[in-house]
């Protein structure tokens, strides 16, 4: 029997945790970078570059060519520019001790005659997933695989790290503004935060995960102030065994 290959994510709660914006194909590459990473067999550093082809892009997301060349040129631009803020937490107490803003690419540039995005990691971003001891979140790539949305991308990471319990504290609106990556300038009224971020994310994880979720909203007077979201795994599909046509089923 072939043992079939698994791309797992797992990052720090940390870099869970931290406020950032990046497009759809931006999260991709991060993510498969990360996958990539963590399966070398030497130590990274920001020195290191790591290769994401056109193919693999293509295989992991579901896209034509042209969509996996013409998204690997465009982050080779785009990437170097973006940054995340994240926090430093006191370990039993989890107060926060300091804010730290950091770029997530030390170096990237794309190869056009291979279709080759070649990527050098942050050195703050380098610990916050190949120095996990505990504090950590993993998922399988194939998860999020689907998910068209980058708010949709950033729910589902921010919910899978509380698996064990299946609900998430109350995340006021501000924070949870932040950690979704929806910019200051973006989406004022609660009306249109829910229709063109809230809602869709849950749609698309709902349909296209591994999980079901659904919201909670905390008001203060007419105002709602905050969320949180419980969830649960889906079932599984059962396998079904394969009988030996020459055998009485009875």
């Amino acid at each position: 029997m072939i043992k079939q290959e698994r791309y797992e994510v797992a990052k720090h709660n940390a870099l869970i945790e931290a406020s950032y914006s990046l497009d759809v194909t931006e999260q991709r590459v991060i993510l498969l970078a990360i996958i990539q990473a963590r399966n070398c067999k030497q130590m990274i550093d920001a020195n290191t570059l790591l290769e994401i082809t056109a193919e693999s892009y293509k295989k992991h997301f579901s896209v034509d060519d042209s969509t996996a060349y013409r998204a690997l040129k465009s982050v080779a631009k785009s990437l170097i520019k973006k940054n995340f803020t994240y926090y430093e937490r006191e370990q039993r107490t989890f107060k926060i001790l300091a804010q730290y803003h950091s770029n997530w690419v030390h170096k990237i540039g794309y190869r056009e005659e291979e279709g080759c995005l070649q990527v050098a990691f942050g050195i703050d971003v380098i610990p916050q997933f190949t120095r996990l001891s505990e504090h950590f979140t993993k998922y399988d790539l194939e998860k999020v695989s689907k998910l068209s949305s980058k708010y949709a991308i950033r729910l589902y990471e921010l919910l899978i790290a509380w698996r064990s319990s299946g609900k998430t504290p109350i995340i006021e609106l501000s924070e949870f503004r932040e950690r979704l990556g929806v910019l200051e300038s973006e989406y004022h009224r609660m009306h249109d935060f829910k229709k063109r971020v809230l809602e869709p994310s849950l749609k698309q994880i709902n349909e296209n995960t591994d999980i079901t979720v659904k919201e909670e909203q905390y008001k203060r007077g007419r105002n709602i102030i905050g969320f949180s979201f419980r969830f649960k795994q889906k079932a599984q599909p059962k396998k079904q065994q394969k009988t030996d046509p020459k055998r009485d089923p009875n």
